[in-house]
């Protein structure tokens, strides 16, 4: 719960039947909302100060009624810490019903409930590959309610900047593996995958009315995609493995270099997915694990070769995919050593093959932005921009030539400048 204004005063209202007579009142404001009930005291409304808000007079009936509103005021800040300290939704009207002991269930849909609903519905509507990281951020959401709140569970209107700022204190010091801390950017997924889950539940499900986290802020920083340059490319092609397995995650890796795919997707390639041109072109069409968005991939002539000898080595052992099976994680771990190999600086896990795909083979090569947009499957160009970033090979070939251009601007202008001298 955020910060919340709080406060007690007492005022007076004339009786109706006697307006010399009044009534004393209680009211209790909190974050400008107010609420009134009646401290059961009568007074001469003549003896009332309502700067103090307390009764004139030194007699023994005035000092017991202004000792009967102090003990009032105390009850009530008593209770608005309690609810305070159980982490209950505080209102001007829940501080009024805990004072006056009225027992009220705080209505609507609590956190962990959303969270069920949203899982099962967009479980089923995503792919594994696109869910993962919200299972992860659900399930930290969840760890983190039973971490804090005594029934392990809230409204969601008691969601706000006080709770996502806990949970993101949450999530950076107590991870769901004690061996991977998260940190940096994952912690900024993991509240951005927050929001739009609260973002569902505001626009979509009519749930809540606001989003009290939509302005909370977790920056993530700008990291520039891990990549092989043409030279670590070189000289990965061109290295020669004895060990079986360490040649095959070679031309596996290869290959996803010269064709943009996620590991996922080149070990489910399968025949169906491929079509020949009359003219020989031959193209890879898969939906991508992940999101669901067609690939379209022309083979270039450098995966064309590694493509056909798996292509028979699948049809002779009866394989319904193209590449032999393999986990992920062995394949990482086999890269490293590739790496150390082939002396490259560059830190191997298989999704470089992928950004070494968009970045040195396509982008720098002169391919359009969309089309390399449709050929690595993203669902927004935005995503496909983050490839596009300026390095220092770009900014010498864009520079190249440009001391040329001024120099011969240079000229221009200064045999202009003798022209106009002649004819003066």
């Amino acid at each position: 719960m955020e910060t919340q204004s709080f406060g007690v005063c007492f005022l007076i209202r004339k009786c109706k039947a006697d307006k010399k007579r009044a009534d004393i009142y209680a009211r209790i404001t909190v974050d400008g909302e107010e609420k009134e009930f009646s401290a059961k005291e009568q007074i001469d409304t003549l003896s009332w100060n309502s700067e103090k808000g307390m009764v004139r007079g030194n007699s023994i009936a005035v000092k017991s009624i202004n000792d009967h509103l102090e003990n009032i005021r105390l009850a009530i800040k008593d209770k608005f810490r309690k609810l305070q300290d159980a982490h209950e939704l505080i209102t001007a009207e829940s501080v009024k019903n805990a004072y006056l002991g009225i027992q009220t269930q705080l209505k609507g849909h609590k956190l962990k409930e959303l969270l069920a609903y949203y899982k099962k519905i967009w479980e089923l509507k995503l792919k594994n590959g696109g869910f993962k990281n919200y299972k992860s951020t659900i399930k930290y959401i969840e760890l983190f309610l039973d971490h804090k709140y005594p029934s392990g569970d809230v409204y969601l209107s008691q969601v706000g900047g006080e709770f996502a700022t806990n949970l993101e204190h949450y999530i950076r010091t107590i991870p769901l593996k004690d061996h991977d801390p998260c940190k940096g950017n994952g912690v900024g997924k993991h509240m951005q995958r927050f929001k739009r889950i609260l973002n569902w539940a505001t626009d979509d499900l009519k749930w809540i009315r606001e989003n009290q986290c939509k302005n909370y802020s977790c920056p993530l920083k700008k990291s520039k995609r891990k990549k092989l340059d043409i030279h670590e490319l070189v000289a990965l092609e061109r290295k020669s493995f004895t060990d079986p397995t360490l040649h095959y995650i070679q031309e596996l890796f290869i290959y996803c270099c010269y064709t943009g795919l996620a590991f996922v997707d080149a070990m489910a390639l399968a025949e169906s997915d491929f079509e020949w041109e009359a003219d020989g072109t031959v193209w890879c069409k898969i939906y991508r694990t992940k999101s669901n968005e067609l690939c379209a991939v022309p083979i270039l002539r450098s995966a064309a070769k590694i493509l056909n000898r798996y292509r028979d080595d699948a049809k002779e052992k009866g394989r319904t995919t193209i590449f032999p099976k393999i986990t992920n994680q062995h394949v990482n771990d086999c890269l490293k050593i590739m790496q150390a190999a082939c002396e490259i600086n560059t830190y191997l896990t298989f999704h470089v093959a992928r950004h070494t795909f968009g970045k040195t083979v396509a982008l720098k090569n002169g391919i359009p932005l969309e089309t390399v947009q449709m050929m690595m499957g993203h669902t927004k160009i935005a995503t496909t921009q983050i490839y596009a970033d300026v390095d220092e090979e770009k900014i010498i070939n864009d520079m190249a030539g440009l001391e040329d251009k001024l120099e011969r601007k240079r000229e221009i202008i200064l045999n202009t400048q003798k022209t106009e001298y002649l004819y003066n």
